[in-house]
């Protein structure tokens, strides 16, 4: 079989097809036929070596936490899932590869309702979303700003704070302002068009930063109230800019384990008007995985990249 991975850290052209023989199902795993998998910021981070101080890899590396796939072979004492069965995978690595062998509690089988790419994109920034909303830990009625709203992870973020009854404030381009509105948004700012955090001054109990890099100008310390939390996507830690505020980086708690989290995506998945938004599906090729490491550098359009292969027509 074929695995898309680097030996060597460098630009996206360092990622090239590395053949492996087809991976068996131990006890308690399913073996996988790959039908797409998602592309993620961390895995253009993995490939330029930002994290090699922290996570220490055999060569050579295969990135990818986001998998959908059909089963093709069970693993001793595994009863939940059927050969056939097309399932949304999430993985620690390894998800760019013609065949992965997964372990049930990482698995979930794939709602009808969803499309083979949107079940590709869907696992990292689904346990992201409901990693956010659970260390928030607001109550119906309480109102949420996030920011980045039209993005992977501030798109979810709306979906399920809709679905736990909470009033929404979503910023975003203006050229996104429609999907806010399609997504569920009770009020939404612009920030290309106005000052969102002048609009909504200290209206948020809590804030969601997915702005990408974190770079929100200072908006999200103006839209929550004086003792309210402020969190951030990103990895450095957001200023305050003097008001009492308790802060919190995704980063720095534990990610919502897949088995917990997924019955509350598929649920969700589900509702009516329920999206997630891919930017591009790319071809199952080196050059299609090349090409979406490129656009991961790059201000790419609003939603997932995907990389989709030939046996995923719907």
């Amino acid at each position: 079989m074929i695995r898309f991975g680097f030996d060597h850290y460098g630009d996206p052209t360092v990622l090239t097809a590395l053949k492996a023989a087809v991976p068996l199902p131990k006890a308690g795993q399913v073996q996988l036929q790959v039908l797409g998998f998602g592309l993620n910021p961390y895995d253009a981070s993995l490939r330029r070596g930002e994290q090699a101080a922290f996570r220490k890899l055999k060569w050579p590396i295969v990135p990818g936490t986001d998998v959908v796939g059909r089963v093709t072979a069970l693993g001793a004492g595994v009863s939940a899932f059927a050969l056939g069965d097309v399932v949304i995978n999430y993985r620690p690595i390894g998800g760019y590869s013609e065949f992965v062998t997964a372990s049930i509690g990482k698995l979930t089988k794939k709602p009808a309702a969803l499309s083979l790419p949107e079940a590709a994109a869907l696992p990292q920034v689904g346990l992201s979303a409901v990693t956010i909303l659970q260390a928030l830990a607001l109550e119906p009625g309480q109102t949420l700003a996030v920011e980045g709203a039209s993005g992977g992870v501030g798109a979810l973020v709306v979906q399920l704070a809709k679905a736990q009854h909470l009033h929404v404030i979503a910023t975003a381009s203006a050229r996104n302002a429609d999907y806010l509105a399609q997504l569920g948004a009770d009020e939404i700012g612009l920030y290309d068009q106005e000052d969102v955090g002048a609009k909504f001054k200290n209206q948020a109990d809590a804030t969601v930063n997915a702005v990408r890099g974190g770079q929100d100008y200072g908006a999200g310390p103006q839209l929550t109230r004086p003792g309210g939390t402020l969190l951030t996507t990103a990895d450095a830690k957001p200023k305050t800019d003097g008001k009492c505020l308790e802060l919190v980086q995704l980063g720095d708690r534990s990610q919502a384990k897949p088995e917990a989290a997924f019955p509350i995506l598929t649920a969700l998945a589900q509702a009516p008007g329920f999206s997630v938004r891919i930017a591009k599906a790319l071809p199952f090729s080196v050059a299609g995985v090349q090409e979406g490491h490129r656009l991961l550098e790059c201000h790419h359009p609003a939603g997932k990249l995907v990389v989709m292969t030939e046996a995923s027509p719907e």
